[in-house]
């Protein structure tokens, strides 16, 4: 199983080299090569630790970044600052869990990392347009 992710992270870095040789960068991101380098790691960090991900000075030491290019360059490279991508990936992480049917909507909330329900069904909501349970239901599980 650690191989597995140690071959899965080895792919993921390769992949990434890959898209910033071909130049697949937004023609507005001006940073600089040591920036993007900065940047994609910080971007590890946190799909790594997506349930206790680093504050932003603690991200900004392990990338060794200050907290401003951090904020700035996350945003301006992935499209959302850092709080909103983790809970974007939470949610992904949720839905992917809902689609199984193995579980409920419960579950898939802790196991994305949201301790409050009612705050999971609202930005679950905002995020594909239907409740988490709904969303259940639409792919034909039923809800526990």
């Amino acid at each position: 199983m650690y191989l597995e992710g140690k071959v899965l992270e080895l792919l993921a870095v390769y992949i990434d080299e890959i898209l910033r040789e071909k130049d697949t960068l937004p023609r507005e991101v001006t940073l600089s090569k040591t920036d993007l380098t900065s940047l994609w790691q910080a971007k590890q960090i946190v799909d790594a630790n997506l349930l206790s991900p680093p504050s932003l000075a603690e991200l900004s030491r392990q990338i060794c970044l200050n907290e401003y290019k951090l904020k700035k360059g996350f945003k301006q490279l992935f499209g959302l600052p850092v709080h909103a991508y983790v809970i974007d990936q939470r949610l992904e992480q949720s839905r992917r869990l809902l689609e199984e049917g193995s579980v409920n909507v419960t579950y898939a909330a802790s196991m994305a990392g949201f301790n409050n329900l009612g705050q999971f069904a609202e930005k679950f909501r905002k995020k594909y347009g239907v409740n988490p349970s709904a969303y259940l239901k639409s792919r034909g599980f039923r809800t526990v």
